[in-house]
Order: C-alpha cells, then sequence, then structure tokens
C-alpha cells in the first residue's frame, strides 16, 4: 500500500462512478451544504435558549444577529466561498458538540432513545467536519482541483472505508494490522479486538 495513500474516493461512491465524474467532492459538498443548514437551525436554536437570562429586546437582539450571520455563512458556503470553508465547518462541529451535551443530558435523565438519536446526530456532523481536513475536498471546495483520479486497484486490493473518517482507501486485507492508521484522520484501520478474533481463527 505504499504511495497509495493519496487515492481516496468518497464513502459510498462506486469505484465505477469514481471514474466517470469528475465532481464527487462536490456531490459530497451538497450533502455538507444540507447538514450545514440543519446544524445552523440547530446552534440558533441552542443560542436563543441561552440567551434567556438577557431582557427580552437584548435576546431578541442576540438571536437576530446570530440568525443572519449563520444565513450569510450558509449561502456563502453553499457558493463555496473560502471565506465560509473553515466557518461552515465549524458550525457543523458546533452543532456536535451541543448534540453530544444533549445525549449525556439524555442518559442521565433516562431517555435512552433521544440519547441515541443525539449520539447518532453528533457522529454525523462530526463526519462531515472531518471532510474539511481533507485536502481533496478542500481543493474542490476552493476550485482549485475539481477533478478525482481515477483509481485502478493492483493485485490484491480492495476499497474500504475508514471506520472513523469514512475516507475510502485502497487497501490489502491479507496486510493490515492494528498498527496500520488511516492516511488523513490517523486513526487505527483495524481494530485490536478484530485482528485478534483473526488471529483465534
Amino acid at each position: 500500500m505504499a504511495g497509495r495513500a493519496d487515492e481516496l474516493v468518497i464513502a459510498g461512491m462506486k469505484p465505477s462512478t469514481v471514474a466517470s465524474h469528475s465532481d464527487s467532492y462536490l456531490r459530497l459538498h451538497r450533502g455538507v451544504t444540507f447538514i450545514l443548514l440543519v446544524d445552523s437551525f440547530i446552534v440558533l436554536l441552542m443560542i436563543a435558549n441561552v440567551t434567556y437570562v438577557f431582557t427580552p429586546n437584548a435576546q431578541n437582539g442576540i438571536v437576530g444577529v446570530s440568525a443572519i450571520l449563520l444565513l450569510v455563512n450558509f449561502l456563502a458556503y453553499r457558493k463555496r466561498s473560502p471565506m465560509a470553508y473553515w466557518s461552515g465547518g465549524g458550525v457543523i462541529g458546533f452543532a456536535g458538540v451541543i448534540f453530544g451535551f444533549l445525549a449525556l443530558a439524555n442518559l442521565f435523565s433516562g431517555g435512552f432513545l433521544m440519547a441515541f438519536l443525539f449520539i447518532w446526530a453528533m457522529f454525523g456532523s462530526g463526519r462531515r467536519a472531518l471532510s474539511h481536513f481533507h485536502p481533496g475536498y478542500k481543493s474542490a471546495y476552493l476550485g482549485q482541483d475539481e477533478s478525482l483520479p481515477a483509481l485502478e486497484l493492483e493485485a490484491g486490493e480492495m476499497l474500504a472505508a475508514c471506520p472513523h473518517c469514512m475516507a475510502v482507501l485502497a487497501i490489502r486485507p491479507d496486510l493490515l494490522n492494528p498498527k496500520d492508521n488511516c492516511p488523513y484522520c490517523k486513526l487505527p484501520l483495524v481494530s485490536k479486538e478484530l485482528a485478534s478474533r483473526f488471529e483465534e481463527e
């Protein structure tokens, strides 16, 4: 797998689709943009709930300004403005943190169903926020390189998604071990439990 770490496709994409279309990252951008819209509403709702301690006029002013800033950020991100790249990812990441706190609150209060939903939303937002650290996504967002090279698998290789950041890599399953890390999120590609299970077999 040496020298192959830069060959990445978006999780969920068919290899044939990747080879025939050059806007794979831009389709991911559309999905991230939708998540940004939903998460912006969540952040605005939390701001409204936190500012209840202020006077009604002050609360309305804070919520109004926040709504305008979040809307401008969303519109700029949708148009792939360079200034909105990290602020968009920041809003999504912040919403993920909010989902995490809400999940903990529901766990402690016994609302296990809501806790599960908030945990699911937290990981969803977290994965979308992590995509901003991928150089391919950033290049496509900024219009520097919107093409994705065709991925040619070598003998014995297959496509597999990183269980943490969902980057899809060309890997050799027979050579993977717990010491192998994803070249993007730096987390293990194989858990120790899974490796020990195959060792026992």
